[in-house]
């Protein structure tokens, strides 16, 4: 289990819990590491989820979820690996809990479409109808799942995506290495998205990619994943970091090869002990917020920071 300090919004704290576990069951993997997540929450209620699995359920994993947790929003899907404290896992999930604090509001959405750019604008609508009190443009994070073979993270859902929820929603796109994405819907959904509407800060970094082909240097790709990693924390702007997410292609994982593990190894270095640091692995990656621009790159990966709220 990991567990983090609250941060501190009036007087009602943003509460995270993580939790994971590695069995070749998907499903019970899933219960074990919601559990382990909720603890994390030091008694506060989830007010929304990331659900990665690394592995597909066979069966529905939401049943199981609110049994543990209640009436909450999942977002995920399945992909290829989870990263944990020892970095890339093929079996097993990963739970992310949210319970927001003042003045604070999250969304989750799931979302069928013809296409990725449809189902990127079906999802947000869903979001933004459940803030009707809020102005647009919404400020915070997004975490979308998209599964493959329907379209680009940059081209198809982050161009339409940000059509509506505008510049300031700091969004990361995963296209998933299966087409199992976790959320409400009444048709089967391409899209599963998640928000934190609030003043916390922050940050994007990315690590360029690679020709598709080519041979990249190792070393060249862990540096630039450390680049990345300090670009995210740095962008807090003092802020302490909270959570640190890394979603990170395939391709980049199975370029670096031994070096994986290096790779994992010198993230965690950049980041404070005390700060869990996990994330996935996905078939492309792609994202938009202060400093990254939104690019379909082979071999690319992205790190995200949730800080304080800025005391300023």
């Amino acid at each position: 289990m990991l567990e983090i300090a609250p941060l501190e919004i009036g007087t009602k704290t943003l509460q995270v819990g993580v939790g994971f576990a590695t069995h070749q069951d998907a499903i019970w993997a899933a219960v074990r590491a919601t559990a382990m997540a909720r603890a994390g929450l030091q008694g506060a209620s989830a007010e929304m989820v990331l659900l990665v699995t690394a592995g597909v359920p066979s069966q529905d994993t939401m049943p199981m979820i609110r049994s543990v947790l209640g009436p909450v929003g999942v977002a995920g899907g399945a992909t290829a690996a989870i990263l944990t404290h020892n970095g890339a896992v093929g079996s097993g999930a990963l739970v992310v809990c949210l319970a927001n604090g003042d003045g604070a509001v999250s969304g989750v959405a799931a979302s069928s479409g013809r296409d990725l750019a449809d189902a990127a604008q079906g999802a947000a609508r869903l979001i933004l109808a459940g803030w009707p009190f809020r102005m647009r443009y919404p400020r915070g994070l997004g975490l979308a799942f998209c599964r493959p073979g329907v379209g680009a993270p940059a081209e198809s859902f982050l161009a339409s995506w940000r059509l509506l929820m505008g510049p300031k929603m700091r969004t990361v796109c995963s296209v998933l290495s299966t087409p199992a994405v976790y959320g409400a819907s009444q048709n089967e959904p391409i899209v599963s998205a998640a928000c934190l509407e609030a003043p916390y800060s922050t940050g994007l970094g990315y690590a360029e990619g690679f020709e598709a082909g080519s041979m990249p240097d190792r070393q060249a790709l862990i540096q630039g994943t450390v680049e990345a990693t300090r670009a995210a924390v740095k962008r807090l702007d003092g802020d302490a970091a909270r959570l640190v997410l890394v979603v990170e292609s395939d391709a980049r994982h199975r370029a670096l090869g031994s070096a994986a593990g290096d790779e994992w190894t010198a993230i965690k270095n950049e980041v404070d002990a005390r700060v869990p640091c996990v994330g996935w692995l996905c078939q492309s990656v792609a994202a938009y917020g202060r400093g990254v621009r939104p690019a379909d790159a082979h071999g690319s990966l992205v790190v995200v920071a949730l800080g304080d709220a800025p005391r300023r």
